[in-house]
């Protein structure tokens, strides 16, 4: 037990020394950080441009028109440019354009009398002018109250109509399937990232000490075991620390943002996480880690060089990926439950994405979660138990990378 903590120790201040791995968890904080904090910044930004163009000179809008009462719409059409000054103007055609060319003014409307046609004028044009969009809009309001109002409609009335409101409500009758797909998405593809980074490495880091003779060295003063357990507990620490340090960091961002989020649905749902699915995702996704991190180390050291390695270790990225591919398909297309799915969820190299889907997303039985989370702990320790035989035969080989059938022998004579 002690080589083995001494080991662990090693291996876990590798990680906290290496660079690459500061500065991605860095970056990774910063950026999930920096997206729950912008809204913040974008509405200060704002507050802070309003004020300013309040002591600025704002532009100025002419209006005019041959209907009569124009006038009682001046609040409507303040309201509809309230970046600038509009003025409702008797001036003729040729005063107009004047003040447009000496820039007192920066538009004019003509309106028709029946408030349904307009010329715009404007002295410079631009890529983006949004003038005319905005009084299509306001004038074809304008036009259907007068309609209404011409026949029998009451200005009341009227009003009640342009503000009807339309409540829903919807009743699932299972689990939130659309809301809770994100929890699913979201730990599956962790899961994948974590397994492929820090089982390459844990591979890796095996492949290159057998390189450098530094195995023989290591045999000699340490159980192969404690080595092997060591380094692969050392990995999935290191990658858990991680994960919370970036997790942990979201948190509390999203709790000191929480103001800025209360219209966006999706982010409010992934910040309020089920305590229902939480015991699951931990017991899921601690055994998913650690029975491919168990396969990781022991097809490392059945091979001498590190151009072997990518080799060693296809079969085992072949199946990882297909259950995370499966399991995203399925996600995405909604169709939890299938037979195919069904299996996936059981068998334990694919069960820790394919069953915590299943629960996110729909019903399962007690005795699915049972029988999966059971036969996941089994072969766990059973994987466990042969990678720590391969492993203590395989670090020794070297030259030639060994058959599956010697590998077997060796195992059989330990």
């Amino acid at each position: 037990m002690k080589q083995f903590f001494i080991i662990f120790r090693h291996e876990i201040s590798t990680y906290f020394k290496n660079k690459v791995f500061i500065f991605s968890t860095i970056f990774l904080v910063l950026a999930v950080s920096g997206f729950l904090f912008a809204p913040r910044v974008i509405e200060s930004i704002k507050n802070s441009q309003n004020n300013t163009t309040k002591d600025e000179k704002k532009d100025q809008i002419l209006i005019k028109s041959d209907k009569k009462d124009i006038d009682k719409y001046a609040t409507d059409f303040s309201a509809t440019f309230p970046q600038s000054n509009v003025k409702i103007t008797n001036d003729s055609m040729e005063q107009i354009k004047e003040q447009l060319k000496n820039q007192s003014a920066t538009a004019a409307f003509i309106i028709s009398s029946d408030l349904k046609s307009y010329t715009y004028l404007k002295n410079v044009a631009t890529l983006q002018d949004m003038n005319v969009d905005i009084m299509d809009k306001l004038l074809k309001t304008l036009s259907t109250n007068l309609y209404l109002k011409k026949h029998g409609l009451s200005d009341q009335q009227i009003a009640e109509a342009q503000n009807l409101f339309i409540t829903h409500k919807v009743e699932n009758l299972s689990e939130d399937g659309t809301k809770n797909y994100w929890y699913a998405y979201i730990m599956t593809f962790v899961l994948y990232m974590v397994v492929i980074i820090f089982g390459q490495k844990v591979a890796m880091s095996v492949v290159t000490e057998k390189t450098s003779r530094a195995m023989e060295v290591l045999i000699t003063s340490a159980n192969p075991i404690a080595l092997m357990f060591g380094k692969i507990l050392a990995s999935c620490a290191a990658g858990l620390i991680q994960i919370i340090t970036i997790f942990g960091s979201a948190f509390i961002s999203y709790n000191l943002n929480k103001t800025f989020f209360e219209n966006n649905q999706t982010v409010k749902a992934l910040f309020n996480f089920p305590a229902s699915l939480l015991g699951f995702l931990i017991i899921f996704f601690l055994l998913g880690f650690l029975i491919y991190s168990f396969l990781y180390g022991a097809m490392g050291s059945t091979v001498s060089k590190v151009e072997d390695l990518a080799s060693a270790i296809m079969l085992v990225q072949i199946i990882f990926v297909a259950g995370f591919v499966f399991t995203t398909l399925a996600m995405a297309s909604g169709e939890i439950n299938t037979p195919w799915m069904k299996f996936l969820s059981i068998f334990p190299l694919t069960s820790s994405m394919a069953m915590f889907t299943r629960l996110a997303m729909g019903e399962v039985s007690t005795i699915e979660v049972i029988t999966s989370i059971m036969l996941l702990i089994i072969t766990t320790g059973f994987i466990g138990i042969i990678a720590a035989k391969i492993y203590r035969v395989g670090v020794l080989m070297y030259g030639t990378r060994p058959t599956f059938k010697s590998i077997i022998k060796a195992i059989r004579e330990n």
